[in-house]
């Protein structure tokens, strides 16, 4: 019964990677790039999990809301830059940063929620370190995907796909924020 809980606390975290990698792959990344993404986005989901339970253990659940906030806000602004740039149609993507620290903003934004799960992770999971290591294995996976898919939908999307990308991260934002509200 608890590997079914992790697998499904994995898809669930890697939900918002998976949405997030459609977007830029609508836009369009390199696949060296896309590589990187994925690795780091794996990476993230298992160490936030783990500063999670620590933080838990020392701070409680009000951090929690101060990090998903952050992240809503990153999102937010990130979607709303990329919706903009369609929208004024300079010619040049909007493509968020990917390069050196860029990428570790990115990925942290997404992988919040993984710090939030963290908090409650020791009272469900015996076994800590594989849980971890299966989230961060699916959102890596998750993040390819999203990736992948993306890049078809945004070969068919055309010129739209911006603005679509910055919609999607948009609504993240929007649903992290209304999380904390709700």
């Amino acid at each position: 019964m608890e590997l079914i809980w992790i697998i499904a606390v994995s898809i669930a975290l890697g939900m918002d990677a998976f949405s997030f990698s459609l977007a830029l792959g609508m836009i369009g990344i390199d696949n060296k790039t896309a590589l990187r993404l994925s690795t780091v986005v794996a990476v993230f989901h298992v160490f936030m999990p783990l500063l999670g339970l620590w933080i838990g253990q020392k701070l409680g659940l009000l951090f929690g809301n101060v990090a998903v906030g952050i992240g809503a806000v990153i999102l937010l602004w990130l979607g709303s830059k990329m919706i903009l740039g369609a929208i004024r149609g300079s010619g040049e993507k909007n493509i968020p940063s990917l390069k050196g620290f860029g990428i570790f903003v990115l990925a942290g934004s997404v992988s919040l929620d993984a710090l939030s799960v963290g908090f409650s992770l020791g009272t469900f999971v015996s076994m800590i370190l594989p849980a971890t290591l299966i989230m961060g294995f699916t959102a890596g996976i998750m993040t390819g995907g999203g990736i992948l898919l993306g890049r078809r939908i945004g070969t068919w999307a055309g010129s739209k796909a911006e603005a679509v990308g910055g919609g999607i991260l948009f609504l993240i934002g929007l649903r992290m924020a209304f999380g904390l509200v709700f």
